[in-house]
């Protein structure tokens, strides 16, 4: 009468039929078993017992793993499967596999960390491998295969099927590629942070050591000055006050003296950052060669810069577009060593752009492009707690009215005298 039919015959084709793909994207058995008794309801199907709706999820996640697995492998040729088996029967000179040895990795300190880093990451771009074989794959499956491969050791792999062996490979060979590649760069970042620190404690440490000769300059200067005052009054000879004061060979050692103080004083730690350079050389050209950088437009004369460093270009000159204007860089780059404080200030100025996003890596979970973590419009818009109109000239428009009820406002405050916490005198808003 109302319509409502049993789980049997047709109907349960069809929900078992529909079962097999809501297993692909469902996280656990409870979100399938829950989704599964909506669909149920939605289809006005009687629901089955418990045990059976258990037993069906269960089911159903299974075979979607391994078809998971199966559509991963498939896409694999003989020589990407021949490489990745390899993994698993390879030494690495020790008794440590080269399955095992690529899965140890972590953030670095210093060029030799860094080093070791970028002998993984160029080990496992040698296997060239595509992302494509992950295509319409779900997050959540990728990453539990990579969770089974971090648990696996290398002779539980070989004991386990052909396509769940090959899919973990993979799945671990491209998710270790992109975290690699994003260690590398937490790990320059470290580096860099080391050198500003030791430029800054080296130029602390000159001016701690400046102190005792700048008060001994300052007493001379002292003696000096009021033996020349006190000839200027007596309308004695200077030069006789001068000789009297310690001669014009120590005057002219003061003078010395004060102008290197001066220097010493006026100094800022990129004064000697340069002194990080070799610490840089051992690692900068071949992490940017492995790193796969992209640029927005307004870094792009920074990866230019950066592809003279990694060598892929020669050229002679060294541009300095990706400096501000104002940059305190500009005073150092005109010295003897001006080539070495150039390498630096690129590698320096990556580190920002890393942060802020002007520069990403491919594939990166940490230093990817800012655009991919943003939610698609289509599933911002079924969000009923977003507040924000989705078209700008809305939200202009209602910031117009605002702004110019706020400034109305204020200039009624200010002709009675009446602004909150503050008052205007003289053309002068004080707080």
């Amino acid at each position: 009468i109302y319509g409502y039919k049993m789980f049997t015959g047709r109907g349960a084709r069809d929900l078992r039929a529909w079962l097999e793909g809501a297993a692909e994207t469902a996280r656990s058995n409870e979100d399938l078993a829950r989704r599964f008794v909506e669909q149920c309801r939605a289809s006005q199907s009687i629901l089955p017992g418990i045990t059976v709706i258990e037993r069906l999820c269960a089911d159903a996640l299974v075979a979607a793993e391994r078809r998971v697995d199966a559509r991963i492998a498939r896409r694999l040729d003989d020589d990407i499967r021949t490489r990745l088996d390899a993994l698993l029967t390879e030494d690495t000179g020790g008794s440590v596999t080269r399955f095992v040895w690529l899965r140890q990795f972590e953030v670095g300190r210093n060029s030799a960390d860094m080093n070791r880093l970028l002998d993984r990451l160029e080990y496992l771009q040698a296997l060239e491998l595509d992302r494509g074989i992950l295509a319409d794959v779900p997050l959540h499956r990728i990453a539990r295969l990579r969770r089974q491969g971090e648990r696996y050791f290398a002779g539980d792999l070989r004991d386990i099927s052909d396509d769940r062996r090959l899919a973990i490979l993979a799945v671990c060979a491209l998710e270790w590629r992109s975290a690699i590649a994003d260690i590398v760069v937490e790990t320059h970042d470290r580096i860099v942070g080391k050198t500003w620190r030791e430029a800054k404690s080296r130029c602390d440490a000159r001016m701690d050591d400046a102190k005792s000769a700048l008060k001994d300059t300052l007493q001379s200067f002292k003696t000096l000055g009021a033996a020349l005052l006190e000839a200027h009054e007596d309308r004695a000879s200077l030069e006789e006050a001068v000789g009297n004061a310690g001669g014009w060979i120590s005057l002219k050692g003061l003078v010395a003296t004060a102008a290197q103080l001066t220097d010493t004083f006026a100094a800022d730690p990129l004064a000697h950052v340069g002194h990080g350079y070799h610490r840089f050389r051992r690692y900068a050209p071949r992490m940017l060669r492995a790193l796969e950088i992209c640029a927005a437009p307004v870094a792009e004369p920074l990866l230019a810069a950066s592809v003279i460093i990694a060598g892929r270009e020669t050229t002679d000159g060294r541009p300095l577009t990706f400096l501000r204007r104002t940059s305190k860089w500009h005073r150092h780059l005109n010295g003897d060593d001006e080539h070495r404080v150039w390498e630096v200030a690129v590698l320096f100025h990556l580190r920002e752009a890393f942060r802020s996003g002007d520069i990403w890596l491919a594939h990166s979970r940490r230093y990817g492009d800012l655009k991919d973590a943003l939610v698609p419009v289509e599933a911002a818009r079924d969000t009923p707690r977003l507040a924000m109109p989705f078209e700008p000239e809305a939200w202009l428009t209602d910031r117009r009215l605002r702004m110019s009820d706020a400034i109305c406002r204020l200039a009624r405050a200010a002709r009675t005298g009446a602004i909150p916490g503050g008052s205007i005198e003289d053309g002068n808003l004080k707080i």
